[in-house]
């Protein structure tokens, strides 16, 4: 059995009375919703082939907590005829093709460590309205960028679907925290959505040496172009990024920025993403900046990303600089 706790996706406000769960079969009747102190009542159901996500939500009842774990479009929408004015739906988007199983325990996994993610957005969302910007730098590049409101939505209002975990809301609407001007250091796991298995996967590994190198992109009036890669390493991730946007310029359009985590690879940490494409796009994919510290314009609190540390030389760190080992103590010879 897979246990959920209706704590992780946290879908409205105070006062429902039952949590439901809608999932595919057979993976519906692997499903246990943890008891909580503010349900009642618990119930998972089993979304059927064909059946819309409006006729499960009429079943589930207008005072539900509900989270849809599919891959089926046609169960990640729904328009406000379909859900009410009080009805409000967390919706978890599984790979379509993989065990889902294996898919939806690491979507809980991963909704369970976005809830700190969460109050980064928040605190990133409170310091736009503050400012009106946000500062991105990155130590070992030298790379500095704005990103200017508005930002995204704050919560989860009723009458709404909401994907979780946060970073897919953007990648699905491009509703984001804004886009960035100046150079931004991409640098982590890529992640790519829409398309074809294939095709995902062919970006996914031209994309891959990003995992541990870092590349340079500079973003001007909203479009990104490959400016610096680390020599011996993101250079293959820079032209396979170059050739991806002379073959499709649309895709070169940075749509947003987002804070969140990728449900796709397991323990993934939440990190700021630079998103590319949007509802229009076949492909989509978000570039994460790991090593990339967000803050105020003024300064402020780390909002995203390793605490800012002085940068060693204009660009990119000093030498090298060898180890000496100790020289052995002389010992006299016994012949």
């Amino acid at each position: 059995m897979i246990s959920v706790s209706p704590a992780v996706w946290r879908s409205a406000a105070p006062g429902r009375r039952r949590a439901v769960v809608i999932a595919a079969e057979p993976y519906a009747g692997m499903l246990r919703i943890e008891p909580t102190g503010r349900h009642a009542g618990r119930r998972v159901l089993a979304a059927r082939q064909g059946t819309s996500l409006a006729a499960l939500l009429a079943e589930a009842g207008p005072d539900a907590d509900v989270l849809v774990l599919s891959s089926d479009e046609a169960l990640l929408t729904a328009g406000p005829r379909d859900l009410g004015p009080g009805t409000a739906v967390a919706t978890a988007r599984l790979d379509a093709g993989a065990d889902h199983a294996e898919g939806i325990r690491r979507l809980l996994r991963a909704l369970a460590q976005s809830r700190p993610a969460e109050q980064r957005l928040l605190d990133a969302l409170d310091a736009l309205d503050a400012a009106g910007r946000l500062t991105l730098t990155e130590a070992l590049t030298g790379a500095r960028a704005e990103l200017r409101g508005p930002g995204g939505e704050r919560l989860f209002t009723p009458g709404a679907v909401r994907p979780v975990p946060a970073l897919w809301p953007a990648l699905d609407t491009a509703a984001s925290l804004g886009v960035p001007d100046g150079r931004v250091t991409v640098k982590g796991a890529p992640v790519v959505v829409g398309a074809d298995p294939a095709a995902r996967a062919a970006l996914r590994r031209r994309l891959a040496p990003l995992t541990s190198y870092p590349l340079v992109l500079a973003v001007r009036e909203g479009r990104a172009a490959p400016v610096r890669a680390v020599k011996g390493g993101s250079d293959l991730a820079a032209a396979a990024l170059a050739e991806l946007f002379a073959d499709r310029p649309g895709l070169c359009a940075v749509t947003g920025a987002a804070y969140g985590a990728d449900t796709a690879a397991a323990g993934a940490d939440p990190a700021l993403h630079l998103l590319f494409g949007g509802p229009g796009h076949r492909l989509r994919f978000a570039l994460p900046c790991a090593t990339t510290t967000v803050r105020s314009v003024a300064g402020g609190p780390v909002l995203a990303g390793p605490a800012p540390r002085p940068a060693r030389g204009r660009h990119w760190p000093g030498p090298v600089v060898p180890r000496v080992r100790p020289k052995r103590p002389a010992y006299p010879r016994t012949h």
